[in-house]
């Protein structure tokens, strides 16, 4: 890891003062090919320039309005002005509002149809009127791919299975995703003449485009199996088939972005792709990036968004982070947060340098409900006094997690989900980056359960811990994809297989947890198998039972307890490299199990002697890190931020999500920012309190009396 003093020669394009020593250039890396190359060595911390150019709002409402045929009449009690006021009540200081929803009904006069037969005036219009004499910005909603009306009118546009059938629902099935195919030129053509209409018709800051990728990444309809055939390829192949989905994806980006900046200049395009990976492919298409992530429904829960956000917001675009204000998901009519519910939401969300932008769905009758601008309006509120600290903020960060790249495919997997977990509640300050992007920029690197390095990845990787910097690999990461060997023979560790046994057992000695006897604890996803030889040292050995529970050999109610210790590790380390040899991820989110948190912690600390943020908050805090650059403007000295937010949830059952809506305060929380640098003044800002600090051992202490919610530490310089 570099000296403080060699940090001092990083420039930025933000200028003179503390922040340049902080920062590498952009310029500092290079491409062959789609793979980025750094040409310096391993830093300790990381600041993107980019965030000191957002401007964009903080307070956006997602406003869902689908409306089915079963739906007589639209916008009956609707009043402009009601609306608009309502909006200012709720604190909006932006609003995506709808051209035309999933059902493939218009909410204005449409040439091409069909507007919904219950509206009987430019609902669209009046929205945009209302808004635009508030100050708010609006943009307007535009459904792709999934349209029931031009599903059942153009069948021949719809996707297809390898069977030939479509994903139109079946006699008595609710209709889902129609799954419209992107290959059909006519189908994209009439989309690109929906979105010209009304952009050209209305004073839109935007269009707002959903759903436009692929149900799943192949397609057998007419058109999609005659280009690929073209191509000389074969469209029964999987891979032949995803590469041409992608295509047809990223083309649809870029069609729809050139038009709408065509059509008015300084508008925004948005896209909501649902958290598909390899954001570096399209990310020149995108204005802003969209992470819709509603925590209390299952299919995302409550570590989607830092995983996505920690990854969305490496590509130079301002983040919205979308909650909803609903008690499940989507179309929850009935269903509303409390404040101090959604204040936790919206705090993680800043704390991550994102915006906030919470869904609702407005009633056919068009009358935005009291009660949800009364809960936005004291949640936003709160956003809306923040915002000094949070405009042009960027994260500051020492590690970074590698995920996969592989394109159509959605970045929801458990194993990243519990990696992510255990350095949230490390209270590491991290990044999410794909393995061909710029990661060297940071002081640690770690390889996740599932993700085997390439070999470019892995020369990458090597020339990374040559020049100092630190690596934890875990399970399958420290095996290469193309032969399936490992990697890591040159610094002591040799892979042996997979483990038979699942469970099979991590065995710690008398010392390896503090006031612990020895103990054999399970690995309840079973292991890899690891001999470790010097220069490396193991630090807990791999233990096996008698035999594998089965129909054949079986005891008590489940597994078979602990029998002897193996010649493998489970937990080793090679100067500033750590191998966890079992599925560490995978195991502690769906296990929570203690022990993998306490194995995660330990091999950190092995390898990342000093750590950017030391905190005594709580396993349930995050805790994160952000930078402001002066501003002479509005006044804006240099700025570190760093935000503890009190996830305090009330006790849940299986049936239901966790929701924090009684916070137990935390109290003389202590936080040390490990910067060589002395403050003009710290500042508790939600509190409203100036702090004394202290210098201790290189970094700044200070004790925050109370948190309740959400508290920012101000570090002026």
């Amino acid at each position: 890891m570099k000296s403080k003093l060699n940090r001092r020669k990083f420039i930025s394009t933000m200028g003179a003062g503390l922040a340049a020593s902080q920062f590498i250039p952009l310029s500092a890396f290079s491409t062959e090919g789609n793979r980025a190359v750094f040409n310096g060595n391993a830093s300790e911390y990381w600041i993107d320039p980019r965030f000191a150019g957002f401007k964009t709002p903080f307070r956006k409402v997602h406003l869902d309005f689908h409306n089915s045929k079963y739906i007589p009449e639209i916008g009956t009690n609707f009043d402009v002005d009601k609306w608009g006021d309502q909006l200012l009540s709720g604190n909006v200081d932006s609003i995506v509002v709808f051209a035309k929803d999933m059902h493939g009904y218009f909410y204005y006069p449409s040439k091409y149809g069909p507007v919904h037969p219950g509206l009987s005036f430019d609902l669209l219009g009046a929205q945009v009127k209302a808004c635009r004499e508030r100050g708010i910005l609006v943009y307007a909603y535009y459904c792709a791919a999934w349209d029931n009306y031009l599903a059942e009118s153009h069948p021949e546009w719809n996707m297809r299975k390898r069977d030939g059938s479509d994903y139109r629902p079946k006699s008595g099935e609710t209709p889902g995703w129609t799954a419209l195919c992107l290959g059909n030129k006519d189908f994209v053509d009439l989309m690109a003449d929906h979105i010209t209409e009304f952009i050209s018709q209305y004073e839109l800051d935007g269009v707002w485009i959903d759903m436009a990728e692929p149900i799943v990444p192949e397609c057998y309809c007419d058109e999609c199996v005659r280009q690929i055939k073209a191509l000389g390829k074969d469209p029964y192949d999987k891979d032949d088939q995803r590469e041409h989905q992608n295509k047809n994806f990223l083309d649809f980006h870029s069609r729809m972005q050139k038009l709408v900046h065509s059509l008015r200049p300084g508008s925004h395009v948005d896209f909501n792709d649902i958290g598909l990976g390899r954001v570096s492919e399209r990310a020149v298409y995108l204005d802003n990036i969209d992470v819709e992530a509603l925590p209390t429904d299952p299919q995302w829960g409550y570590f989607y968004a830092p995983l996505q956000l920690r990854y969305q917001r490496n590509f130079g675009r301002p983040v919205f982070g979308m909650t909803g204000r609903f008690i499940t998901s989507w179309a929850d009519f009935g269903g509303l947060k409390l404040p101090q519910q959604l204040n936790v939401e919206l705090a993680s969300l800043i704390a991550n340098a994102a915006r906030c932008d919470v869904g609702d769905q407005m009633p056919p009758d068009g009358v935005l409900d009291p009660a949800v601008y009364d809960v936005l309006g004291k949640s936003f509120g709160r956003i809306k006094k923040l915002q000094p600290w949070l405009e042009q903020a960027a994260p500051v960060t020492e590690a970074v997690l590698l995920i996969p790249d592989t394109p159509m495919e959605r970045i929801m997997n458990k194993y990243l989900y519990g990696i992510s977990k255990l350095m949230i509640e490390s209270h590491l300050q991290f990044d999410v980056l794909e393995p061909s992007q710029p990661w060297e920029r940071y002081g640690l690197v770690v390889v996740p359960d599932e993700l085997m390095p390439d070999e470019k990845t892995m020369v990458r990787l090597q020339h990374f811990i040559d020049n100092g910097g630190s690596v934890i690999v875990c399970h399958n990461g420290g095996l290469q994809s193309e032969t399936g060997k490992t990697w890591l023979e040159k610094y002591g560790f040799f892979f042996e297989g997979q483990s038979p046994f699942e469970p099979a057992y991590l065995v710690a000695d008398n010392n390896f947890f503090e006031d612990m006897p020895g103990y054999a604890y399970a690995l309840y996803n079973g292991a890899s198998q690891w001999k470790v030889e010097a220069p490396a040292k193991s630090l807990a050995q791999l233990g096996e039972p008698l035999f594998q529970r089965s129909a054949e050999h079986y005891t008590s109610h489940r597994q078979s307890p602990f029998d002897h210790i193996t010649d493998y590790s489970t937990l080793a380390t090679s100067g500033k490299i750590g191998l966890i040899g079992f599925p560490i991820g995978q195991s502690y989110y769906e296990k929570g199990y203690w022990v993998y948190r306490e194995a995660f912690a330990r091999i950190l600390k092995e390898v990342l002697k000093k750590r950017l943020v030391e905190t005594n908050a709580p396993l349930s805090s995050e805790v994160t890190v952000t930078y402001q650059p002066a501003k002479s403007e509005v006044n804006r000295p240099e700025r570190y931020l760093v935000h503890i937010i009190n996830w305090s949830p009330v006790r849940g059952t299986s049936q239901h999500p966790n929701f924090y809506d009684d916070p137990v305060p935390l109290t003389d929380i202590r936080v040390k920012l490990n910067l060589p640098v002395r403050p003009a003044s710290v500042q508790a800002v939600v509190l409203g309190t100036t702090l004394n600090w202290h210098f201790s051992d290189g970094g700044i202490e200070v004790a925050i009396p109370k948190v309740n919610v959400h508290e920012v530490v101000c570090f002026e310089y």
